[in-house]
């Protein structure tokens, strides 16, 4: 009887390794399979912009007459784009310096895109597709104001300080700012007036780059007032405060 047991037990590890033999080249050929598969899937895909996004929209206001944008193949220095991409650009309205291209893969690269428009205000849709390796969209609203100056001032009662905006646009410009010092006292420390003052100190003129928005702050005599001003059009002159102050 204990014979017949060993034989048996031989036999049934001689079964069991035949059946192991067989499995293991299925049993192969399935994790090798899965591990391509892993492969593939974790091929990424960069393609960015500095811009435009591929989620929501950004919006952008430009005061003046261009933008420039860059079309990216990477991330950052450790995620680049293997393989090349092939891209077009659209724009509902306005001039693109061109239409498409391609970002050669293996090293970080990038197309600088410039979107010309002139005349009244207008929203601008810009979009960026590519068609190879993958498909994907970028976007980006581009708001040109007229190309003038501007300014605003943003304040609010209770507070010690209204905020003056000074807006160029394409060209530099010399701006006059007057104020009643009986009621605000400008930051005389501010970068774009400091030494610029008249001697009265009620009174400065502000040299301004193209493409600039300036921000000057004046203190309040009576912080009880409320010195704000709406986005508004001028030719080079202002006086404060003005006359919607309250």
């Amino acid at each position: 009887m204990k014979k017949k047991k060993i034989t048996v037990a031989v036999i049934s590890a001689v079964s069991a390794l035949i059946l192991m033999l067989g499995i293991a080249p299925s049993l192969a050929k399935y994790v090798t399979e899965y591990g391509k598969q892993s492969e593939v899937v974790s091929d990424n895909f960069y393609f960015t912009s500095d811009y435009l996004s591929e989620s929501a929209i950004p919006e952008h206001k430009i005061y003046g007459d261009s933008v420039s944008f860059e079309i990216r193949n990477y991330i950052d220095s450790s995620r680049v784009n293997a393989s090349d991409i092939v891209y077009t650009v659209t724009a509902n309205v306005g001039t693109l310096s061109f239409e498409g291209g391609t970002l050669t893969g293996g090293t970080a690269g990038s197309d600088t895109i410039t979107l010309t428009y002139s005349g009244e205000e207008k929203e601008i849709i810009v979009t960026v597709t590519s068609s190879s390796p993958y498909v994907k969209e970028l976007k980006a609203k581009f708001i040109f104001a007229e190309s003038v100056m501007r300014y605003e001032i943003t304040d609010s009662a209770g507070s010690y300080y209204a905020e003056l905006y000074i807006h160029t646009a394409n060209e530099e410009k010399t701006v006059t700012v007057n104020w009643d010092k009986a009621v605000l006292l400008i930051d005389e420390t501010n970068d774009f007036v400091f030494g610029k003052l008249t001697a009265e100190k009620n009174s400065a003129s502000v040299s301004i780059p193209a493409h600039t928005t300036v921000k000057i702050a004046f203190f309040k005599t009576d912080i009880t007032k409320d010195y704000s001003y709406a986005l508004t059009k001028f030719d080079g002159t202002i006086t404060m405060p003005t006359s919607s102050g309250s």
